[in-house]
C-alpha cells in the first residue's frame, strides 16, 4: 500500500504543508479580528477567565470525540464487529486533524475509513460505516440549521449584524442547502450522475484548466462515493433501522455539544449569555461556513465568527473570545491529531512492511461486505 493511502490519500509532507497553510490563514484571521475589534490589550483578561469554564469547554470537545466514537461503535456492532471506545476516539481525532488541514474539510472521512480498515474491517465495511455516519451528521446539521435560521431570521429581534453579512449568510446557507439536497438526490438516483454532474465537471471551460484524466478521476470518485452512500444507507434502512436511529440521535447530541462550547467560553469571560441564542448563532455559522475553501475553514472561520457575534459579545473582548473558541475547536484537534499522526507514521517506519502481521478481522465471517447485496441493483 502506498504512503498516500496510509495517510488518508495524502502523504505526510502534504499534510504538514496543509497544516501550515491552515494555521497561517487562522493566525491571519485572528490578527485581523484583533485589529478590527481593538482588543489587542484584552489579553490581560485571559488571566481572569474562569479556569473551571475553560475546563468545561475542553471537556465538551472531548465529549464530541466520544459521541463520534459511539456512532462508529454502534454501526460496526450492527455488522457483527466491535470497536473500543478509546480506539474510536483516536480515529475521530485523527479524522478531525486531516479534515482541519484539507480544503472543504474533505479529508477526514477517507482517513477514518482507512483507520477502520487497520482495525480489521474490509474496505466495504469501513466505507459503509463512515458513509452512514457522515450522512446522519449532515442530516442533523441540516435540520438544526433550518431551525436556527428560521428562528434567528424570522422571529428573533435581538440579533443585529451588518446588511452585507446578511447577504453572505444567505448565500452560504442557500449554498449548503442546495448542495446537500442535490447530493441527497444523487445518492438515491445515482443514474443521474452522468446527466447532471458530468456536464458540470467536464466541459469546454474546465478542460482549459485541467487535464481530461484529472476530471475523469474526479467524476469516478464522485460516482463511487455517491453509490457507496446509497448502498450503505439502503442496507441500514432495510436491516438496521434501530442502529440508524441511534446514530442519528448521537449526531444531534454531537452538534448540540459543539454549539454549547462558545456559550461556556462567554461564561468564563464573565458574561451571562443566553445559551439558546449563542447556540443558534453558532449553528448558523457552521452551516454557512460548511464550504469554505481554506483548510479547516481557516481565516473565514475567525472573521465570520467574530462578525456573527459582534452584537452579542462586547467589542473589546471579541478577539479574545474568538481566539479561545478557535483554540478549543480547531487547534486542540490539530495538536493532538498531529501528535497521533506523527506517532503512527514513526511506528510504521520502525516496523518493516514484510514483518507486519495482518490483523484478524473483527467482524463475523457472515458479515463480509454490506455492499454486496445492494450492488446488484445499484445501476437500476
Amino acid at each position: 500500500m502506498s504512503e498516500e493511502h496510509r495517510t488518508g490519500r495524502r502523504t505526510p509532507a502534504q499534510l504538514r504543508r496543509s497544516a501550515l497553510i491552515g494555521m497561517a490563514f487562522s493566525v491571519l484571521g485572528l490578527y485581523v479580528v484583533l485589529q478590527i475589534s481593538g482588543g489587542r490589550n484584552s489579553w490581560k483578561d485571559l488571566a481572569r477567565i474562569d479556569p473551571v469554564m475553560l475546563g468545561i469547554a475542553c471537556g465538551l470537545v472531548v465529549v464530541t470525540w466520544l459521541f463520534d466514537s459511539l456512532r462508529m461503535r454502534a454501526l460496526i456492532r450492527s455488522l457483527g464487529g466491535d470497536l473500543g471506545i478509546l480506539t474510536g476516539m483516536r480515529i475521530s481525532i485523527m479524522g478531525a486533524f486531516v479534515s482541519n488541514v484539507t480544503p472543504f474539510d474533505s479529508g477526514g472521512e477517507p482517513m477514518q475509513a482507512y483507520l477502520l480498515v487497520e482495525e480489521g474491517l474490509n474496505a466495504g465495511q469501513s466505507t459503509a460505516v463512515i458513509a452512514v455516519k457522515t450522512l446522519c451528521n449532515a442530516l442533523a446539521r441540516f435540520t438544526l440549521g433550518i431551525a436556527a435560521a428560521v428562528w434567528l431570521f424570522g422571529f428573533a429581534d435581538f440579533w443585529s449584524i451588518p446588511r452585507s453579512m446578511h447577504v453572505v449568510l444567505a448565500v452560504g446557507i442557500a449554498l449548503y442547502f442546495v448542495i446537500f439536497a442535490f447530493s441527497l438526490y444523487l445518492v438515491f438516483n445515482p443514474e443521474k450522475i452522468n446527466i447532471m454532474v458530468v456536464p458540470l465537471v467536464r466541459n469546454r471551460f474546465t478542460l482549459r484548466f485541467f487535464k481530461p484524466q484529472t476530471l475523469d478521476a474526479v467524476l469516478a470518485r464522485i460516482d463511487k462515493e455517491l453509490r457507496e452512500f446509497r448502498n450503505a444507507l439502503q442496507e441500514f434502512i432495510e436491516n438496521k433501522k434501530s442502529t440508524l436511529w441511534t446514530v442519528m440521535w448521537l449526531s444531534y447530541a454531537w452538534w448540540i455539544t459543539i454549539t454549547v462550547v462558545p456559550a461556556v467560553i462567554l461564561v468564563g469571560l464573565g458574561m451571562q449569555p443566553e445559551f439558546t441564542r449563542v447556540m443558534g448563532i453558532t449553528l448558523i455559522f457552521y452551516v454557512a461556513a460548511a464550504y469554505a475553501p481554506t483548510p479547516g475553514s481557516s481565516g473565514a472561520a475567525e472573521l465570520g465568527f467574530s462578525l456573527l457575534f459582534s452584537s452579542v459579545v462586547p467589542h473589546g473582548i471579541i478577539g479574545l473570545f474568538v481566539t479561545v473558541w478557535r483554540g478549543f475547536t480547531y487547534y486542540l484537534n490539530l495538536i493532538i491529531g498531529g501528535v497521533m499522526m506523527a506517532a503512527g507514521i514513526v511506528r510504521k517506519k520502525a516496523t518493516p512492511e514484510n514483518q507486519r502481521e495482518p490483523e484478524p478481522s473483527k467482524l463475523q465471517p457472515a458479515q463480509s461486505d454490506v455492499r454486496a447485496a445492494p450492488n446488484k441493483n445499484a445501476s437500476n
